[in-house]
């Protein structure tokens, strides 16, 4: 759809974001200036509704957009957004520290920037492991008695442990520890160590055991539960809390959510809007704003009402995965 109907469409959409209240045919030509009549106005918004763009809540109502409507508002205003991120910065307070942080805390604070930028739900979703390329072992001594073995991969330290070790284990022992587990980075998991092999061999292997059994820590990080419900309120408290609940069900279960995400974005890169997903019950009532970092293969984003504000989520979207990108690749990452 283009032309005249596709921008009365648009206009339609954008005075329902910002009001949240049915939309007229006076309410536009008033707001939006129009030279046409508010009788011409009302002409398209009549065809609008038999197409399934718009719908009247109440017979002597304005318009409100359908699913169909945010979705084409949402895709139209990605095809004119700027592809820079020209003068956007990050609040003074809000700038990332001398020193890049670990990356469970730097993807955590990616995704509380995204709600606060936003005030929508922020997320931020790690590449699959067999995605990201595992650099080596890093070995120091704490005190003695104890090393830690942090794990370092191309997006910087994921996995690290406390090891404790005899009391009398030197620093040259823990520099042969670390050169064998930089030799055999990559090869497939070695028989357990003979008696003979000596104590820097036991250790490596008991710090590779030690990352390779750990739990595995969060993949998704999600802040801006509490102004997501606020703002859903405005519906409802009772229909907020229900889609809440749903999509904390969603979410909670990572591996289903990584796999979701990586279906809807089908390997593109850039940003991207997905308004309403009808295949997915938790988020029928939802748009979610992605974009990809780290060569395409992690995936950072916000989820929220179908009256959020794109243009606002799209700006952040954007600027926050150039940034982590440029974070990552200061750290090591791709």
């Amino acid at each position: 759809m283009t032309g005249r109907r596709a921008r009365i469409l648009v206009e339609v959409v954008d005075r329902y974001i910002h009001t949240r209240r049915p939309v007229s045919s006076q309410e536009i030509v008033r707001v939006y200036r129009h030279r046409l009549s508010p009788a011409t106005i009302r002409n398209e918004l009549n065809a609008l509704e038999k197409e399934g763009f718009l719908y009247k809540p109440h017979v002597s109502a304005g318009r409100v957009p359908t699913v169909q409507g945010f979705r084409f508002f949402a895709q139209w205003l990605l095809s004119v957004a700027e592809t820079d991120a020209r003068g956007e910065r990050l609040p003074a307070e809000l700038q990332p520290a001398p020193g890049l942080p670990p990356l469970p805390e730097l993807l955590r604070r990616t995704a509380l920037l995204l709600a606060g930028m936003t005030g929508e739900l922020g997320f931020v979703a790690l590449p699959a492991q067999e995605e990201v390329q595992c650099l080596g072992v890093i070995l120091r001594e704490v005190r003695p008695g104890l090393v830690l073995a942090a794990a370092v991969s191309e997006l910087g330290v994921t996995e690290a442990r406390l090891i404790p070790v005899p009391p009398d284990f030197t620093a040259t022992e823990l520099k042969e520890a670390e050169e064998w587990l930089a030799a055999r980075m990559g090869r497939p998991p070695e028989e357990p160590p003979s008696p003979w092999q000596g104590r820097p061999v036991h250790l490596a292997h008991q710090v590779l055991a030690e990352l390779r059994g750990a739990s595995p820590s969060s993949r998704v990080f999600v802040e801006g539960w509490p102004q997501l419900l606020t703002e859903l309120a405005t519906h409802s408290p009772e229909w907020a809390l229900e889609k809440v609940q749903g999509l904390l069900r969603l979410l909670q279960d990572e591996a289903e959510f990584l796999w979701l995400l990586r279906e809807l974005r089908a390997g593109q890169s850039g940003l991207m809007a997905h308004v309403g997903v009808e295949e997915v019950p938790e988020l029928r009532d939802f748009s979610l704003v992605t974009a990809s970092y780290f060569s395409n293969q992690g995936i950072l984003g916000v989820a929220g009402p179908l009256w959020m504000d794109y243009a606002r989520a799209f700006s952040a979207v954007r600027y926050l995965a150039s940034r982590l990108q440029a974070l990552l690749r200061q750290g090591g990452g791709g």
